[in-house]
C-alpha cells in the first residue's frame, strides 16, 4: 500500500467514521435533555468500566492480527486470534456474572445487577466482532467496515430514542413490562445492536474457534499479552477521570454524578480530533505494519506524521476558537466546562502523535517497552487526577489529561531513536502546533463573542494551512511513493 493508498483508506475511514459517529455524538446532547445529569454521570462512569473491560476482553488481538497476518497465512491468524478472544471472553464473561451482586455493591448501585448482566453480554458479542472488523481493515474493505459500523450505530441511535422518548414517557405501550430506568435502557440500546452484529458474523466466527487454534497461538499472545497492559494503562489515561472525580470531588454523590456529566458532555465535544485519530489508527495501523520492511519506510512514516499534525492543528483552531458555538449543541448549563475543551484537543494531538511513534516498539517486538511507557503515562493520570481534582475539580482532569499524552510522545520519541530511529521533523511539527495554540488563544481573547469575525479568522487559519500543506507536498513529492 502506498502513501496515496493510504491516504485514500484514512479518507474513507475519515469521512465515514466522523459521518456515523458524529450520528452517535448526538446522543450527548439527546442525553442532556432527556435524562437528568446524575443519570448521565452515572452511565458515563459505567462506560469508563466497561472501557477497562475491553481491554482484558480483547487481550490485543487486533494488533496482533496485523503484526502476524503479513508473514503467516491469513486464516490460520483469524483462527488462532478469534479462538483466542473466544475462550477469554467466556471466562471473564462468567466470572463477571457470577459476582455480580458484590461488584454491583461495591460500586454503590445496589440491587442493579442488570446493569452488569448487560455489559457483560455486549461485551461478549463486541470482542467477538472485533477480528472479523479487523479482517476487513487488513483487506482494505473500508467500505464494507463502514457499512456494518453505520448499521450498529444506526440501530443503536434509533433504540435510545425509541426506548428514552416513546417507551419511558409511556407514549408507546409495549406488550411486556420494561424498566423505568434510563441508565438501564441506555444498556439494553447498546446491547441490542451488538447481538445483530454478531447475528451477522457467527457463521465465520463460529467456525473458526477451536480449542487447537488456541493451543497453538503460543507466539500470538506472548505478542499480545504487554498489549493488555499497553490498553490497560492507555485506558487509566483515558477513562479513569471520571470515576475518580465521582469519589473525589467534595459533593455528595449525586452532585459529583452530575459534575461526571457535565465534564463528560463537554469532553465529547473534542469528538472532532478523536475521530480523525481514530480514522488514521484505522487505516495506518495495517498500513504501517506492511510498509516496515520497506526500503523508505522511516522515511515515510515522517511525511505520514507531518501531514497528521497538520490536519489535527486545523480541526484544533477550529474547534477551539468555535467552542461557544458548538458547545449551543447540549443544554445551557452544561457550559460551564467549556473551557476545558482546548486542553482537552491539544492533549488528543498529543495521544495521535504518540500512536505515530509507537511503530517503533510494534515492529521491534518490543511491546513491553510500549506497556512502560503506558504505565508511566497511569502514573502521571492517578497522581496528578488525585492532586488535583479537590483544588479544580474537572480542570484538573482536563490538565492532567494534558500532561500525560504529552508526556507520553516525549518518552516515546527519545525511547524510539535507540530501537527504530525515524526522521521526524519535530522542528516543523511543534512550530505548527505552537503556532496553531498561540492564534487560537489570541483570537479567541480578542474576539471571544463576537462570533462571524471569529468564524472569519478560522477560514484564514485553513487557507493559510491548506497553503502550507500544498507546499509541503510539493517540496518532497519526489519522495511519496
Amino acid at each position: 500500500m502506498s502513501l496515496k493508498s493510504l491516504a485514500k483508506q484514512t479518507a474513507i475511514y475519515g469521512i465515514s467514521t466522523i459521518v456515523l459517529r458524529m450520528a452517535s455524538w448526538l446522543l450527548s446532547p439527546y442525553y442532556t435533555r432527556v435524562i437528568s445529569q446524575e443519570e448521565l454521570g452515572i452511565n458515563a462512569s459505567f462506560l469508563s468500566i466497561i472501557a477497562f473491560l475491553n481491554i482484558i476482553y480483547m487481550m490485543g488481538m487486533e494488533t496482533s492480527y496485523f503484526r502476524f497476518v503479513k508473514s503467516d497465512n491469513q486464516s490460520s491468524v483469524f483462527r488462532k486470534t478469534e479462538s483466542v478472544v473466544f475462550f477469554n471472553s467466556i471466562i471473564w464473561s462468567l466470572l463477571l456474572i457470577l459476582l455480580a451482586k458484590p461488584l454491583i455493591n461495591l460500586l454503590g448501585y445496589p440491587g442493579k445487577e442488570i446493569y452488569i448482566y448487560l455489559f457483560t453480554v455486549t461485551l461478549f458479542f463486541e470482542n467477538l466482532c472485533n477480528i472479523p472488523f479487523a479482517k476487513l481493515r487488513q483487506e482494505n474493505k473500508a467500505i464494507q467496515f463502514a457499512s456494518y459500523k453505520a448499521a450498529y450505530i444506526l440501530i443503536n441511535i434509533a433504540l435510545n430514542i425509541f426506548l428514552l422518548s416513546f417507551v419511558l414517557n409511556d407514549q408507546i405501550q409495549l406488550p411486556f413490562q420494561i424498566s423505568q430506568d434510563p441508565v438501564e435502557l441506555i444498556f439494553w440500546a447498546n446491547m441490542i445492536p451488538w447481538a445483530l452484529v454478531f447475528l451477522y458474523f457467527s457463521p465465520q466466527i463460529v467456525t473458526n474457534i477451536s480449542w487447537s487454534e488456541l493451543r497453538q497461538s503460543k507466539e500470538i499472545i506472548s505478542y499480545s499479552l504487554p498489549l493488555i497492559l499497553v490498553g490497560t494503562a492507555g485506558m487509566v489515561n483515558e477513562v479513569i477521570d471520571r470515576p475518580m472525580l465521582m469519589y473525589l470531588l467534595p459533593g455528595s454523590q449525586a452532585e459529583n454524578a452530575a459534575a461526571v456529566g457535565i465534564y463528560s458532555a463537554n469532553y465529547k465535544l473534542s469528538i472532532i480530533i478523536t475521530l480523525a485519530i481514530q480514522a488514521f489508527r484505522m487505516g495506518a495501523e495495517p498500513y504501517f505494519f506492511k510498509l516496515a520492511d520497506a526500503k523508505d519506510a522511516k522515511k515515510t512514516y515522517a511525511l505520514v506524521m507531518d501531514y497528521f499534525v497538520i490536519i489535527c492543528c486545523m480541526i484544533l483552531v477550529l474547534v477551539s476558537l468555535n467552542r461557544e458555538l458548538i458547545a449551543t449543541i447540549n443544554q445551557s448549563d452544561y457550559k460551564v466546562a467549556i473551557d476545558i475543551l482546548p486542553f482537552l484537543l491539544l492533549a488528543n494531538l498529543f495521544l495521535g502523535m504518540y500512536y505515530n511513534t509507537s511503530i517503533w516498539y510494534k515492529a521491534t517486538n518490543n511491546n513491553i517497552k510500549g506497556a512502560i511507557i503506558a504505565i508511566i503515562g497511569a502514573i502521571i493520570t492517578l497522581v496528578l487526577n488525585w492532586i488535583l481534582i479537590p483544588y479544580m475539580g474537572y480542570y484538573g482532569s482536563a490538565l492532567t489529561t494534558l500532561v500525560c499524552y504529552f508526556s507520553m510522545l516525549v518518552i516515546s520519541m527519545l525511547w524510539g531513536r535507540q530501537y527504530y530511529p525515524i526522521p521526524y521533523h519535530y522542528v516543523y511539527n511543534f512550530s505548527w502546533i505552537a503556532c496553531s495554540v498561540i492564534y487560537s488563544t489570541l483570537i479567541y481573547a480578542f474576539f471571544e463573542n463576537q462570533t462571524w469575525i471569529i468564524l472569519g479568522f478560522t477560514c484564514l487559519f485553513l487557507l493559510i494551512s491548506f497553503y502550507f500543506a500544498r507546499r509541503r507536498y510539493t517540496d518532497i513529492k519526489c519522495s511519496i511513493d
